[in-house]
């Protein structure tokens, strides 16, 4: 039968880490041969670390399916995190062997593109000073991919906001700010250098923008129905940056950006801010973690070093929470 589980209840069974990797590589390979074969063990031993750890668990956490192996309800919640605990073994190991090595730790953080790039690019700048050995790895991403990768384990904390569709307990969230949204697009484009240009001229031509849902999109979409313009009817979806304003500066696409990045990419190339009416302001960006997790050294120093960096250059926009 079934039974519940109490919060420490891994300190009282006989759950080894075998285990959980055989549960790894069962819903992995979908066979159960082929997961012994993958542990470099025999079948009746995967079998009996299988049957001990349904055991410990009182369920079945496999079922037999024409596709072959499938996780029960119950045997996805363990895969998932039995695979967060063993990455952070595996994050564990590294971080041992480098500061053996003479480095000073490492850290993953996640980042969306604009306007958290460029703080994480000039806190990077000023740890790297203080602590040159810190191994950091970046990964940009949109919120909703940044925030699922925190929950499996995959990156430290990330710059981005919280999804919408996720319960915002699960995490620590330190708001930093939002920033105003701009059209870009070639300088040689017909509405380039105009002043004031309308929405019913903007609708005349192609857009490249990110997917529906993304946060620049609805705002661009709300605001051709709020002044009751149609949305322009060609319109490319593409979550790539880069592809957008090769687009943009090859044609006459036109893209939204937030203003830290549009400015950059007008200063540095042929592209150029629309001027139109309208203000847009974005929901704000924050310093994502994972409330029950703490941060490792490295991942701290960084954490750290954005918080003082942003109070420090953005007082009027820095809004601390606690």
């Amino acid at each position: 039968m079934p039974h519940g589980l109490a919060p420490d209840w891994f300190l009282r069974s006989r759950l080894k880490l075998r285990h959980l990797q055989l549960l790894l590589a069962i819903d992995e390979q979908r066979n159960l041969h082929r997961a012994a074969e993958h542990m470099n063990i025999a079948q009746p031993a995967a079998s009996k670390l299988l049957a001990e750890v349904e055991a410990i668990f009182g369920q079945p956490l496999f079922e037999r399916h024409p596709r072959g192996l499938l996780p029960t309800v119950q045997g996805e919640i363990l895969i998932r995190n039995g695979a967060m605990a063993l990455r952070t073994l595996t994050q564990a190991a590294m971080e041992m062997n480098a500061f053996t090595k003479g480095q000073t730790g490492m850290v993953c953080i996640g980042t969306v593109m604009a306007p958290m790039i460029e703080l994480l690019v000039d806190a990077i700048e000023e740890v790297r000073g203080h602590h040159p050995g810190l191994q950091i790895t970046v990964e940009h991403n949109i919120s909703d991919v940044l925030a699922t990768k925190l929950l499996d384990g995959e990156i430290d904390f990330a710059l981005a906001r919280i999804p919408s569709d996720m319960d915002p307990k699960q995490f620590a969230y330190q708001e930093l700010w939002g920033e105003e949204l701009h059209l870009l697009c070639r300088e040689t484009h017909p509405l380039a250098g105009r002043k004031n240009v309308s929405l019913a001229e903007l609708a005349e031509f192609p857009f490249v923008l990110q997917p529906r849902g993304a946060p620049l999109r609805q705002k661009v979409e709300q605001l051709f129905l709020t002044a009751g313009v149609p949305m322009p009817s060609s319109i490319v979806n593409s979550t790539s940056a880069v592809m957008s304003l090769i687009m943009v500066n090859q044609s006459d696409a036109i893209t939204s950006l937030e203003w830290n990045v549009a400015k950059l990419m007008s200063d540095m190339s042929r592209l150029r801010i629309l001027e139109f009416p309208e203000r847009v302001f974005l929901q704000p960006y924050g310093v994502l973690r994972l409330a029950e997790r703490p941060l490792s050294p490295g991942a701290r120093v960084m954490h750290d070093a954005i918080l003082g960096l942003a109070a420090r250059r953005y007082p009027e926009k820095f809004r601390a929470t606690g």
